[in-house]
């Protein structure tokens, strides 16, 4: 073994040159993160079964933000390390409420609460895509890996000890392998830079000093003075665009990215106007009137007639076909009977509307509008969606699965198979009372650690499951195989083998021991 590190082989650079592309690119990452939000807010995609985005969304993602799907399953992942984004009960992606707190800070705060996380956290984006055959999705559980924080800090270290240089990857990876011989992963650092690179930690390859501050932990990280100045205006052009000749104040940013499409980004942004991205604006609630008073007021060029022309076609139109929901009509050919339904107060609980002369909505259950009109001396009649009269009332059956009905009788003593099974299935009820509602959590890499344990040892145990409507269970189970993300797992106490969701898991803890087992069988 070399007893001393090798040299760190690179090309230097000077740190003015470092700084103005990572400040160019913390600039750029904070962007992408608040436009992937937004975009998740306007159009959530449904996560896949195993958890994670699907490849069509990441790809649609890329495309939105203007990047590779490599970066946006990196910024995806972010917004998911710093809680801006989460996959809610009915596997909906969407941003959370600390997305719009987080927009309030400073850029300075906004960068720091994201990078700290991504300094010491065990989930790795490189391993986003294809693994063999096997594909490993952004926001998915098998993105754990043990080590990857220590290769992470480990990489910067020798970035931060040869300051104003690029490196070598290949000299830096063999450095890495001998602080850390174990844990040595030549991807892992290649990852790391590229990253790095990305959240401008380093700039053109080399360490800036923002990202020098971040690890000496210094208090000022010095970002906001270096940030460029945000603009108030754009410059309409004749072609229904507008160029934004600097980054935008986020309120003007945000409204901009409403009623336009980006087409270009670098120094300046180039906004393209066009039916969709104004009937986008006009979907969000704004007027027609209104888009064009904020554009009027922030262009330093006067309103193009086409651009005009085209928020008033499309405010014009937009709204003239309207889409609801209803669950039950009323409908009557007497105007007049329709009318006094309408303002009759004793109606006034089933919250009627008039959609038409002869039409009423509710979102009662027609049984209950039945039944509700009848007891206030109304005669309806119920008719099926072909307005056919219904001559029979509809047959109502229960859901619920038929309880066996009590036998008085002499019955032969059961079977010790039987009784055995019955105490066994009592005690894992009786167990399952006893646990503590609280699991400690656990993290993907120790629960599928756990499970696979208990697999190769025959062992149960006891998993806090949340289910589709969010509520959490606490289940004493015998796992028995894990496939794509679901595990298959004998149910102790109904005796019946279900299948759970790996991201659904929140905590995982050992039942008891087979000599408490057996105790529990022992009469």
């Amino acid at each position: 073994m070399v007893s001393k590190a090798p040299n760190l082989i690179g090309k230097e650079v000077v740190q003015k040159q470092i700084d103005l592309a990572a400040i160019a690119n913390i600039s750029t990452i904070l962007r992408w993160c608040e436009e992937l939000l937004h975009n998740l807010s306007d159009e959530p995609p449904t996560a896949l079964r195993t958890g994670g985005l699907g490849v069509r969304d990441l790809k649609k993602i890329a495309e939105h933000l203007g990047i590779d799907e490599t970066c946006a399953g990196f910024v995806a992942e972010l917004c998911y390390l710093g809680g801006l984004l989460v996959i809610d009960s009915d596997d909906q992606i969407l941003p959370t409420s600390a997305f719009d707190i987080w927009l309030t800070k400073s850029a300075e705060e906004r960068w720091y609460s994201l990078v700290v996380l991504w300094l010491d956290t065990s989930r790795v984006s490189g391993l986003i895509g294809k693994i063999s055959d096997k594909n490993v999705a952004p926001l998915g559980p098998e993105l754990d890996r043990a080590g990857a924080s220590l290769i992470r800090r480990s990489t910067l270290k020798v970035l931060n000890d040869n300051p104003q240089l690029t490196p070598d990857v290949k000299s830096l990876q063999e450095i890495v392998k001998w602080i850390n011989p174990q844990r040595a992963n030549n991807d892992y650092v290649e990852w790391t830079l590229r990253e790095a690179e990305w959240l401008g930690i380093t700039g053109q390859g080399a360490l800036s000093t923002f990202g020098s501050n971040l690890l000496n932990e210094k208090e000022m990280l010095e970002i906001e003075p270096a940030l460029p100045k945000p603009v108030d205006h754009i410059l309409i052009q004749a072609d229904n665009s507008a160029v934004a000749p600097g980054p935008l104040t986020p309120e003007l940013a945000s409204e901009m990215g409403t009623i336009a499409d980006i087409e270009s980004r670098g120094g300046a942004t180039v906004y393209r106007f066009s039916d969709s991205s104004i009937r986008r604006g006009l979907d969000h609630g704004k007027t027609g009137d209104q888009i064009k008073t904020f554009l009027s007021k922030i262009s330093k060029t006067p309103m193009p007639q086409p651009l005009e022309y085209l928020i008033t076609d499309i405010a014009k139109r937009h709204g003239r076909l309207r889409v609801g929901s209803a669950h039950t009509y009323i409908r009557c050919e007497d105007e007049g009977l329709v009318q006094q339904i309408l303002h009759d107060k004793k109606c006034e609980h089933l919250r009627l509307r008039k959609i038409a002369p002869q039409v009423l909505v509710t979102d009662f259950e027609l049984a209950e509008v039945i039944g509700e009109l009848r007891e206030f001396g109304y005669l309806p009649a119920a008719e099926n969606s072909g307005g056919i009269l219904l001559s029979q009332p509809n047959l109502r059956r229960s859901k619920s699965r038929p309880k066996p009905p009590r036998i008085i009788s002499e019955f032969t003593a059961p079977k010790d198979a039987i009784v055995t099974a019955a105490v066994k299935t009592i005690r894992a009820g009786e167990r399952s009372k006893k646990v503590d509602p609280i699991i400690p959590g656990t993290s993907s890499n120790e629960t599928l650690a756990l499970i696979n344990q208990y697999i190769n040892e025959g062992k149960s145990l006891i998993i806090s499951y949340a289910d589709n409507n969010g509520g959490v269970s606490n289940r004493i189970i015998e796992p028995i195989s894990i496939s794509l993300g679901t595990l298959t797992a004998r149910d102790e106490t109904s005796d019946e083998i279900l299948q759970f969701r790996i991201p659904r898991i929140n905590g995982v803890a050992p039942s008891l021991t087979n000599s408490e087992n057996k105790a529990d069988l022992d009469l």
